[in-house]
């Protein structure tokens, strides 16, 4: 019996290989890797919409794969009741699949470029690592060139074009091994992978029987292992604990700065121990659904692999964009992403309470609180992003009498000192009595010289750091990477879980009632980091803005409360 059960699974991994190759040019590991011919970079971006995406990239080579090598078995899932959990389905409409082609940070790493030549080659490297990270880990294995504009990555006759532009695909994050994470030496792109064996390995959250190895191992080279440590939020930290170089004054390295510290957050966290970055980016199927159509028993452990994160700005953009940056998903995959990612920000975020609201002597006294629902600071990750308070107070006409954090189309907060000026910036607030003071939860970056900048090369410290806190946040415990910075840091009411407000407006005499209503808004880019890069002249800057001034920069409405008062 037990010769006939290894012959059943034989002849089923036969016929597997038969239906791949119907469907696929060769996938089989060689010692060298194809030449990309289909993905095209536009010279001039424009907006369309339909648009017939291209096939996803099927390049391999003897250390990785494009995503096209998995998505044939891993498709088609579904719990029965009309969810699609295929996961190359919701891979491809998220960031991760886009992280190669993202048009804000292509301007970004050219603008770094064309301001600091001479550290062309570090940029490239640096970015490229964990932004094209199938294309880095094969060149930089194998010694050929780590470039990204001209000749290289980007160039479709580059030979690791296709594998550039799948972002950060399979065979990336489950060939990445157990053995540094949570380490120093794992952050920043430095991930470890086995470049001895001839047979790939691709770790997984399920058990795998020895037989059924076979039905993936031989049409794509790849043997399933479980591994434990894909549900690690140390495995997320091997690319979002960045930490990148800056520059002093003569334009030489000086040290080391925190760009992004999620994990650490995280870690300094009452999340630590009892929720990982998985169950909440990667929440687990609802109902049984199997991790492969070819073999696999209905699990209700299998994963959503959406990556859902909080930058639904860039996935609209690149939407309505698909034919210019070449997206790989449909319109409606994109819909069902981007809604995903506003749910995520306006359910699972953050809550407003207004805690007192009152008026005495024509004073309207009134506290907010503000209190993050996340593992990590809010917003965290990479220091563009930031969220506000925008109160209003209006009348029973509905005029308006006061506003604090009012925002334009094009994303500027009024009253903001850095939006309309690049070298101020808005102190963190204990107490607000005037609409040019507002309440923004956000990181601002100063050089060596003490100098406000958006310049990443030159970000060599926080000036103010006074995103939200993580519940449980430890004070006492927290490396100063991820501490609060400037006014917070000393305001009793800044604390783990929570930021009180004191709002204290002038009334006036009335007898009418007033409407206090307040929002936390978020923006993944804020004003000043895109207008910043109008000064530089690059292809990539050019190709950003053209489709970027045809858009919209209005935040998201995170959380929001309404409370009528009568004087």
């Amino acid at each position: 019996m037990k010769l006939l059960y290894r012959i059943f699974f034989l002849l089923m991994a036969m016929m597997i290989v038969s239906a791949c190759g119907k469907q696929k040019t060769e996938v089989i590991p060689t010692p060298t890797f194809a030449v990309a011919t289909e993905e095209t970079e536009p010279e001039v971006l424009k907006l369309d919409r339909p648009f017939e995406p291209p096939k996803l990239p099927g390049d391999v080579t003897k250390l990785v794969a494009a995503s096209s090598i998995c998505s044939p078995c891993h498709t088609d899932l579904d719990n029965g009741e009309g969810v699609d959990y295929s996961f190359d389905a919701n891979w491809r409409s998220s960031m991760m699949a886009h992280s190669a082609k993202d048009p804000y940070w292509l301007a970004t790493m050219s603008s770094e470029i064309s301001k600091h030549s001479q550290h062309e080659a570090l940029i490239e490297d640096k970015c490229s690592t964990c932004h094209m990270p199938l294309a880095h880990f094969d060149a930089k294995t194998n010694r050929y060139p780590i470039e990204v504009f001209g000749e290289g990555f980007r160039d479709p006759a580059n030979p690791l074009h296709d594998l550039a532009i799948d972002g950060v695909s399979c065979t990336l994050c489950h060939q990445i091994k157990a053995d540094n994470l949570g380490e120093e030496t794992s952050f920043s792109g430095g991930y470890l992978i086995d470049i001895e064996r001839r047979t790939r390995v691709a770790y997984g959250s399920h058990y795998v029987l020895p037989e059924p190895t076979m039905i993936m191992q031989n049409p794509t080279g790849y043997e399933p292992n479980y591994g434990e440590h894909v549900l690690d939020s140390a495995l997320c930290a091997t690319c979002h604990t960045l930490y990148t170089p800056y520059l002093d004054a003569q334009g030489e390295i000086a040290g080391y700065f925190p760009e992004q510290t999620i994990y650490q957050e995280w870690e300094n966290s009452t999340f630590n121990g009892t929720q990982t970055c998985q169950e909440c980016h990667m929440p687990k199927v609802t109902g049984y659904v199997a991790s492969s159509t070819e073999w696999g028993p209905l699990s209700k452990f299998t994963r959503l692999h959406s990556f859902t994160g909080a930058n639904a700005f860039m996935l609209r953009l690149l939407n309505a964009n698909a034919e210019a940056v070449n997206l790989t998903a449909e319109d409606e995959q994109m819909q069902v992403a981007i809604d995903r990612v506003t749910e995520q920000l306006q359910t699972n975020s953050a809550a407003l309470t207004l805690d007192m609201v009152s008026v005495e002597e024509d004073i309207l006294t009134v506290e907010v609180t503000v209190q993050p629902l996340t593992g990590h600071k809010l917003p965290s990750g990479y220091p563009s992003r930031r969220a506000w308070l925008h109160l209003t107070l209006t009348d029973e006409a509905g005029n308006i009498l006061f506003e604090s954090g009012a925002v334009e189309n094009n994303g500027l907060i009024v009253g903001n000192d850095n939006d309309s000026d690049s070298t101020q910036y808005e102190p963190h607030y204990v107490q607000i009595t005037a609409p040019d003071q507002v309440q923004i939860y956000e990181p601002i970056m100063v050089n060596t010289e003490g100098q406000v900048t958006t310049d990443l090369l030159l970000g060599a410290a926080y000036l103010k750091d006074n995103r939200l806190l993580p519940d449980g946040f430890d004070f006492a415990a927290a490396d100063p990477d991820i501490a609060p910075y400037g006014v917070a840091a000393e305001d009793p009411d800044f604390k783990a879980g929570s930021d009180t407000v004191v709002y204290q407006i002038e009334a006036g005499q009335t007898t009418s009632s007033l409407t206090v209503s307040v929002e936390l808004l978020y923006q993944s880019i804020g004003y000043r980091w895109v207008e910043n890069l109008r000064t530089f002249d690059t292809l990539e800057g050019d190709q950003f803005f053209g489709i970027y001034d045809a858009s919209d920069n209005f935040p998201i409405v995170v959380a929001e409360t309404v409370q009528i008062v009568t004087p």
